[in-house]
């Protein structure tokens, strides 16, 4: 893993469309050698796949926000499951991550009215493990999914 790959994952991470062709250009390198790079990055789970971006503001769930959880569980995973499991109407979990520290884990989420993190909140504290949840709203985002965001 030299500067090269690293400079091909920065422009793929900003966009996974990019061609070979339009990363050789970039990077002043053959398209071959920008193949063999890729075909290396994936072989070596590196570049673990492809996906899209969603304009998440088009589906109505422009507000994000953070929800952190104290959990008491002998089954962290088996507890985690249960809350990402959770269907609550108009609310997508982005994100669940583990935490050290205060709080046990933090999931991102998106929706499209602040009382969708209220229904979410509400079915969460019935598992019987949710001792206690905070939630940020954020306010704007700077920099995500690799890439600045306008």
């Amino acid at each position: 893993m030299d500067s090269i790959d690293m400079k091909i994952i920065r422009l793929l991470e900003e966009d996974g469309r990019l061609s070979h062709e339009e990363i050789s250009k970039c990077l002043h390198i053959s398209r071959p050698a920008v193949h063999q790079r890729v075909a290396k990055l994936e072989k070596n789970g590196i570049i673990k796949g492809y996906r899209g971006i969603v304009d998440w503001s088009r589906l109505e769930q422009k507000i994000k926000a953070y929800i952190y959880v104290k959990m008491k569980c002998l089954n962290f995973r088996e507890t985690s499951d249960k809350i990402v499991a959770l269907q609550v109407r108009d609310v997508t979990i982005l994100e669940c991550q583990r935490l050290a520290g205060e709080w046990c884990m933090m999931l991102k989420v998106r929706v499209s009215a602040p009382e969708h993190i209220t229904n979410l909140i509400d079915e969460m504290v019935k598992i019987h493990e949710v001792q206690e949840t905070s939630t940020t709203f954020i306010l704007s985002t700077m920099y995500e999914n690799g890439r600045k965001e306008n």
